[in-house]
Parts: structure tokens; C-alpha cells; sequence
């Protein structure tokens, strides 16, 4: 039986199992940011480019080639995914590009799978051949452009993404005036990267409701309270910080 799934494992399906296990890390909730980033890295700039290329050439005359031809593609996506996510509603996020990432590679797996792309896994330490000076200045150049877009793309995503987490309370009738107002619309919308936890603390006056809410990106939770006394007051809190609020309303009703 193991002999059987060693004979069926190719080495494309490892790339394959890689780019789900980088895409569950990048994307669930409490991994730390910095594992979270390192996984969605690899596998926009890594993954992506070994499954394409391995669908656009499934076998290429030298490393050297491969290499090359890897580094168009994480190029190439990379250009294409930017056009298209920018189209989405929450725009150039970590969440959409590892999606898009995700299914630019399940496709190319698929593809490169049916083209025979590769063998199957040898297991043992692999036998290295010492590369040409030539091939050796081209993989080089690859790394290199290859680091450089990686470096680009994470700085220049750092500087233009915005991220924050938007909290109201706003009475609910539509042009009704804070005072005299007995109900209200409590609301959150997330405008960070990635998925949050929230805990959202409601005095309304008379009494202290919590809610705890988990928001994707751009997604929206919002509920209708009751306004008891002359001033309401919401405390938000992201994560498990419940002693230092992140965001604070409040309604004055008299």
C-alpha cells in the first residue's frame, strides 16, 4: 500500500499540498502576523510560479530554463493578479491575493498533472549535479528578481493599505436626532486585511450588553439596541485586548 501511494505521488502534488497548507496559515484566525505574511509569501511568490510554470513547461531543458520560466510566471501573475484584485471590494488585501494565488496554482496543478509534468517523488537525499557557470549567473538573476519582487510588493502593499475597523451608533429612524432617540443602530465594519474578533461592550443607560463578532474583511455586523438613559456608550476591542478599547461611541439623548 505505501509502495502504491509513493508510485502515485508526483512531485507536482507537492507543490499542491504546500500551497493549501500556506493558504490555511495566511488566512485563519490567531496565527501570528509575521507566520501569517512569511506563508502567504511563499506561496504568491514561490508556489504559484513552480505550478504555472510547470503547466506552461512541463519539461524544460536545463535548470537554468526552469528557473527562468518560474520567475515569468511569478512575474506575470503577479502583474495579471494585480489588475484583478484591484477590481474586488476589498481591493489589494491579503485575502484576496492568497486566494487568487491559491487558485492560479490548484489550476496549474491541475494542468501541469495532465501534461505529466513531473515524476514521481524519490525519497532519499536528492544527487546534485555542480552547475555551468552560465546556468549558475541565470539562477542567480532569477533569485534576484524574484527577492526584489517579493520586496516591492510587501513594502509597497505595507504603504497603501489603510486598514481600520469602523464602529457607529446612530439612532435608527431615519432622521431622527440623537435626543429623544429610545433605540439606536450599533454597527462594526471591518477595514482591516484580514479577518478580525471583535468584542463589542454596550452600555446603553441601564444596562451593559457584550457581543463578540468575527468579521472578514469589508464584511459588516450591525444590530438594534435600546437607549435607556441620557447617554449610550459602545466600547469595541479587537482580539483579546478587553481592558484597552480601540474604538469608543457614543449617543446623548437629552
Amino acid at each position: 500500500m505505501r509502495n502504491e501511494l509513493r508510485a502515485k505521488l508526483l512531485k507536482i502534488d507537492c507543490v499542491a499540498f504546500a500551497a493549501l497548507a500556506c493558504y490555511a496559515v495566511s488566512v485563519t484566525l490567531f496565527v501570528p502576523d509575521l507566520l501569517a505574511h512569511m506563508a502567504g509569501t511563499i506561496l504568491c511568490f514561490v508556489l504559484t510560479g513552480v505550478a504555472l510554470a510547470s503547466a506552461v513547461a512541463p519539461r524544460p531543458t536545463s535548470t537554468a530554463a526552469r528557473f527562468t520560466t518560474i520567475v515569468a510566471c511569478v512575474l506575470g501573475t503577479g502583474i495579471v493578479g494585480g489588475l484583478i484584485v484591484n477590481y474586488l471590494p476589498a481591493g489589494i488585501v491579503r485575502f484576496n491575493w492568497v486566494t487568487y494565488a491559491l487558485l492560479v496554482t490548484l489550476i496549474s496543478w491541475a494542468v501541469a498533472r495532465a501534461r505529466g509534468a513531473s515524476g514521481p517523488v524519490r525519497w532519499g537525499l536528492p544527487k546534485l549535479a555542480m552547475p555551468t557557470i552560465g546556468a549558475a549567473v541565470k539562477v542567480t538573476g532569477s533569485i534576484l528578481i524574484v527577492t526584489a519582487a517579493v520586496v516591492i510588493s510587501l513594502v509597497s502593499t505595507n504603504s497603501a493599505e489603510k486598514t481600520f475597523t469602523e464602529l457607529w451608533l446612530v439612532p435608527d429612524a431615519p432622521g431622527q436626532l440623537a435626543a429623544g432617540a429610545t433605540r439606536a443602530e450599533l454597527g462594526i465594519k471591518n477595514h482591516e486585511s484580514t479577518a478580525e474578533n471583535y468584542t463589542v461592550v454596550m452600555d446603553t443607560g441601564k444596562q451593559v450588553m457584550t457581543n463578540r463578532v468575527s468579521l472578514a474583511p469589508n464584511q459588516v455586523w450591525s444590530q438594534n439596541v435600546p437607549v435607556e438613559g441620557t447617554k449610550a456608550v459602545a466600547k469595541l476591542y479587537r482580539g483579546d485586548d478587553t481592558e484597552n478599547p480601540y474604538r469608543t461611541v457614543w449617543l446623548v439623548t437629552n
